[in-house]
């Protein structure tokens, strides 16, 4: 097996997890204001993308013990306050917060995905994966919203709730890198 394929697999299986929770978000805000869902989750891509230069920049600060210890308590608390405001929201999602909804869920799951991209680029010093990363975050993003659209709101709600729960445990549990 080629590096570059390995490079591909290795960021483009987690991604694609990543890709799926973040369909969610974009489905659940997509219910009230399907216009601004969109444009959130457009906004959110494009910040993924191009959060993933800075990514690079900082993956050696953020691999020493003290920077991902601070990073692993700023992502937990962050999944675990937006996990809660989303279990006791009751209107959950209004037009207006539509594209808070998606931008930011897709933004919160964006952080993993730069993370497992850049690290499998500077492993196998393969460009490929980059390519996997954002090829396995974009096609189940986009495969995905279509199918959670067919669960109903409050299944989803307590779905994506559970999920942002227990990324936030295992990031404040355990290494994120």
């Amino acid at each position: 097996m080629d590096t570059s394929e390995v490079a591909f697999i290795s960021s483009f299986l987690p991604c694609s997890f990543e890709g799926f929770e973040m369909s969610m978000f974009w489905a659940l805000s997509s219910i009230k204001d399907k216009r601004m869902a969109n444009i959130g989750a457009l906004s959110g891509v494009i910040a993924v993308v191009l959060m993933l230069y800075s990514t690079y920049l900082i993956l050696p600060i953020l691999i020493s013990d003290t920077s991902e210890y601070f990073l692993k308590l700023l992502l937990g608390f962050i999944f675990i306050s937006l996990a809660t405001f989303f279990l006791y929201k009751d209107d959950y999602p209004e037009p207006k917060t539509a594209f808070l909804t998606s931008f930011l869920g897709i933004i919160a799951e964006g952080i993993e995905v730069d993370l497992f991209s850049v690290s499998s680029w500077i492993m196998t010093g393969s460009y490929m994966g980059i390519v996997g990363g954002l090829i396995g975050f974009i096609w189940s993003l986009i495969i995905f919203k279509e199918i959670v659209l067919k669960i109903s709101r409050k299944i989803m709600k307590y779905i994506a709730v559970g999920i942002l729960y227990t990324v936030a445990f295992i990031i404040l549990t355990s290494g994120i890198i």
